[in-house]
């Protein structure tokens, strides 16, 4: 026994602090460890949807309602279900599969967002296929193949050509959309021809021709770019189906989010020119159209004016 007042020999005192920090910094390795694993592990997860539910795409209750378009509903809402080409009210967020949010209507930090409005006929053709059939109130998840959502050329630095992406759509209101007109057609807004059989026309690839009425200047548009432009569309029986016009302010898109016709055709273009499109049914909306404007199948004509 060690003598009053005299303290403990200097070598047992380390061996009594390795048998306490050995076992301590161990677990201390063992927490961090298990934190790290569930960090990746968590970053790696698909988020789930709203309700709590699988938001993955291995989801077993997803049904296929076209080729590249799974969906399951979350919530049915009540009332007349959203018609084809429709302009809608909704909030939504998208995912990759890895659980990245690449875009949302609900910015964080904001109280009561307001829902975003699109008219579905110039979003990708996920949403054209994907919303149509939901009733206000209603919540779906959807799951859209590459070809169905940005493409081969993806959206910017966000969504590559080969993503599958996953959203989350709550309908909040769906109406015809607004200032489509139909009536008899009219040629170009230089007079000259404005029909599909027109010696000026120049091959794209694919069916896509093209002719430029004005020839604008500057930097040319790159693919996938946001332009901003006013634009009328017709059918193959002079019909005009879509005009931005009479609407006032031109439109801005991102190319990726629209019809390939358009992300092909306007490449190329300079601010302030104008160029005529004829775009195929399979670079346009396919075989099952627009209805009632755009019949399954249709040829369009396209007449855009790039802004900037």
């Amino acid at each position: 026994m060690a003598e009053p007042g005299k303290g403990q020999p200097e070598g047992l005192d380390k061996q009594k602090m390795k048998q306490i920090l050995v076992p301590a910094i161990a677990v201390a390795a063992i927490v961090i460890l298990v934190g790290l694993v569930m960090f990746v592990s968590d970053s790696a997860t698909p988020k789930k949807m709203s309700d709590g539910s699988n938001g993955s795409v291995e989801d077993s209750d997803l049904k296929e309602l076209t080729a590249g378009v799974k969906y399951r509903d979350l919530k049915v809402g009540v009332g007349e279900e959203c018609p084809p080409g429709a302009e809608v009210k909704m909030h939504y967020t998208g995912w990759l599969t890895d659980g990245t949010v690449f875009d949302t209507s609900k910015k964080e930090g904001v109280a009561n967002p307001a829902p975003a409005t699109f008219q579905l006929g110039k979003l990708i053709p996920g949403w054209q296929e994907g919303i149509p059939g939901m009733k206000p109130g209603g919540i779906r998840k959807l799951v859209i193949a590459p070809e169905k959502g940005y493409g081969k050329f993806g959206n910017g630095d966000k969504i590559k050509g080969t993503d599958t992406i996953i959203f989350e759509v709550e309908l909040i209101e769906a109406k015809p959309a607004k200032n489509v007109v139909s009536g008899p057609g009219k040629p170009m807004s230089d007079n000259s021809n404005g029909g599909t059989e027109d010696p000026g026309l120049k091959d794209m690839g694919e069916g896509l021709k093209y002719r430029d009425l004005k020839e604008g200047a500057g930097e040319p548009v790159v693919e996938g770019a946001t332009v901003t432009i006013h634009y009328t569309g017709w059918t193959v029986d002079g019909n005009v189906f879509d005009d931005s016009r009479p609407r006032g302010e031109p439109n801005t898109f991102p190319l990726g989010n629209l019809v390939k016709g358009w992300q092909k055709g306007i490449p190329g273009m300079k601010p302030g020119g104008i160029r005529k499109l004829v775009i195929p049914a399979a670079l346009g909306y396919g075989a099952e159209g627009r209805p009632p404007s755009i019949p399954g199948g249709a040829t369009l004509v396209f007449e855009i004016e790039l802004i900037k």
